[in-house]
């Protein structure tokens, strides 16, 4: 008895201020992208991501997230131009089929605003990349991420031989998402 009340007084300062878990509701979150084709909007979205976020406004130091993206549901309007990006040329989902993003750096930057500096990777390629976002209906039990951020295709090979000139299709791509999630 005598160890177990030792043991539960050692862990009870981590019990209790451990951040929250949060479950991402796929129904309700959104991940697309705005590339420029021929200086027109080319708009997309990945239908299938899943993620491990951890934290709370009050705890930014604590706060972590990992949103891991299937290539594979890459989708357009246009069902050639989603097939042409599940090619080698671009994002080679046979052999990378998933995209990460991790992030463990935090800052507010206004109201209900902040940014998550972390790393990006794609195709093998890895990459920093700011995040900026609005949190909104933040309760207990829920919030909405709103945001974006705005990469650059080549940095991870995404486009490759004849792709790879900016010409055409311009290297900077606006990634933008809305994350439902409810307490895990």
């Amino acid at each position: 008895m005598k160890i177990a009340t030792g043991l539960s007084l050692l862990l009870f300062p981590l019990i209790s201020f451990a951040v929250p878990s949060w479950k991402i509701i796929p129904s309700e979150s959104t991940i697309t992208f705005t590339a420029t084709q021929n200086d027109a909007p080319v708009k997309g979205a990945f239908k299938s991501f899943t993620g491990d976020i951890h934290g709370e406004p009050s705890d930014l130091k604590a706060s972590r997230v990992k949103i891991v993206v299937d290539t594979g549901s890459v989708d357009t309007a246009y069902g050639q131009v989603a097939s042409t990006l599940k090619t080698a040329e671009w994002f080679n989902v046979a052999q990378f089929p998933k995209a990460v993003f991790t992030a463990d750096n935090f800052t507010k930057t206004g109201k209900d605003a902040y940014s998550a500096k972390g790393m990006l990777t794609i195709r093998k390629q890895t990459v920093p990349v700011t995040l900026n976002f609005v949190l909104k209906d933040y309760t207990s039990e829920g919030f909405e991420a709103v945001g974006s951020t705005t990469i650059q295709r080549l940095s991870f090979g995404v486009g490759q031989g004849s792709w790879s000139k900016t010409d055409s299709i311009k290297d900077n791509v606006e990634v933008q998402f809305t994350l439902k999630a409810s307490k895990a």
